[in-house]
């Protein structure tokens, strides 16, 4: 018998397979697919950038990936720009992280479990799991159609926005706040900042929602929208309306005029969610198959490693004191984490907030408080908490009384006096 099984080869996946295995734990790791394979999330937080040197995999991300120092937030037509720098955070951390291609990363991540003593089984789709008193046992179909039972101590479900056993228990809850979709694709030659700014992600405030452009090594650049599901009016978001959408965005057609696309236009869509429950007895849910919000923040690759380190630790501790397992810790962390960057994020959709976002008052430090919850170090932190509870009540108060500049389009659109998206 294993201590651990993980279902999920990603982030959150292979990274506590890792720490377990670096913990001396019995682990198996089973991965439907085939690493390498496309994924979307390419832009990573400093708060990582600890995580990474405790897995051994700091200096592969160093020379394979573009470092990203800042996230900057710019207003539909380019007039305006925020920059908040990681390097100016409140309570310090690194002031770096890395602009990333998800096949590449994951793939050294897994890589790196398997070199680290976990049994990484890919190609291997878990079909059943049963939960028995003193631990699980699963079965896995190969790609051959061969099946064979596995028993281990304890469950961890890593496998992502399809959170197997949240499904089956019942337990996944959608966010009717943040009903949105995603259209997204890559292009090469995209106009890109120099220097320092090269890997800073841009956010592109739309009347109705949001673009990324993330640069990634050799020229290629992630460009994608998100934006409430109402704002479609019916239209299916493909090709030519993602190539409408970003010719109706005055600074994004001017960054991709010279660029060509080179993959194909995804689309994703209802994909914000929370389980009722985040872990069993024998079981916990980890990463994106416990949570997932809305990317503006670029939050999911940071908050499932974290949560990754916690769970890791938490089955540790079960397996060393040999009593009834208590994962009541580890619940209660995932959901307060969530939910601090689920309200950040609600906020981000409505004109009032983003108003403030882009006018930041030092007062309090607020400014720097938002730049810690930008780089992910916000979790368990009550100096940034507080703090960012004080820029939600500003822009609530914003919302009525004019205490900065308006960003009228957004105003007219989230208020319905201007024509939806075309």
């Amino acid at each position: 018998m294993h201590d651990a099984i993980v279902i999920g080869g990603g982030p959150a996946g292979s990274t506590v397979a890792t720490r377990l295995a670096q913990k001396k734990r019995r682990v198996i790791l089973f991965e439907a697919e085939q690493f390498p394979r496309f994924h979307i999330g390419e832009s990573l937080l400093p708060a990582s950038v600890p995580l990474f040197e405790q897995l051994g995999v700091k200096s592969i991300l160093d020379e394979r990936f573009l470092r990203k120092n800042a996230a900057e937030f710019v207003s539909y037509d380019g007039s305006l720009t925020r920059r908040y720098p990681f390097s100016e955070s409140l309570i310090g951390g690194p002031g770096f992280s890395y602009e990333v291609d998800r096949a590449s990363f994951d793939n050294v991540l897994l890589e790196n479990a398997a070199n680290k003593g976990v049994d990484v089984r890919q190609g291997h789709e878990v079909s059943n799991i049963e939960i028995e008193s003193d631990g699980v046992r699963v079965r896995v179909r190969d790609e051959k159609g061969a099946t064979e039972e596995h028993r281990a101590k304890f469950l961890l479900d890593a496998s992502g926005q399809r959170s197997m056993l949240a499904g089956r228990l019942g337990l996944r809850e959608m966010d009717a706040g943040l009903k949105n979709f995603a259209v997204f694709s890559h292009f090469d030659g995209a106009d890109r900042h120099s220097g320092d700014r090269e890997g800073d992600i841009t956010v592109v405030l739309s009347p109705e929602g949001w673009w990324w452009v993330i640069p990634l090594r050799d020229d290629r650049t992630s460009v994608g929208m998100v934006a409430p599901a109402k704002f479609l009016r019916g239209r299916k978001p493909d090709e030519k309306y993602f190539a409408e959408q970003i010719e109706s965005c005055p600074y994004l057609a001017k960054r991709l005029a010279k660029a060509k696309r080179v993959a194909p236009v995804r689309t994703i869509s209802d994909y914000s969610y929370a389980s009722k429950r985040i872990a069993g007895e024998r079981w916990l849910l980890v990463g994106d198959a416990a949570a997932f919000i809305d990317p503006v923040f670029s939050t999911g690759v940071c908050l499932g490693m974290l949560g990754g380190f916690k769970a890791a630790d938490a089955v540790d501790r079960a397996l060393a004191n040999g009593r009834r397992p208590d994962f009541a810790a580890y619940d209660r962390w995932v959901k307060n984490t969530v939910g601090q960057y689920r309200r950040f994020v609600k906020g981000f959709y409505t004109p009032e907030f983003v108003e403030v976002l882009m006018h930041p008052s030092d007062t309090l430090e607020l400014r720097r408080a938002v730049t810690s919850l930008l780089a992910g170090l916000a979790p368990g932190r009550f100096d940034i908490h507080w703090r960012t509870l004080a820029f939600r009540g500003i822009a609530r108060v914003n919302r009525i009384l004019p205490l900065t500049p308006r960003l009228t389009e957004r105003r007219e659109a989230q208020s319905g006096n201007r024509s939806s998206l075309r």
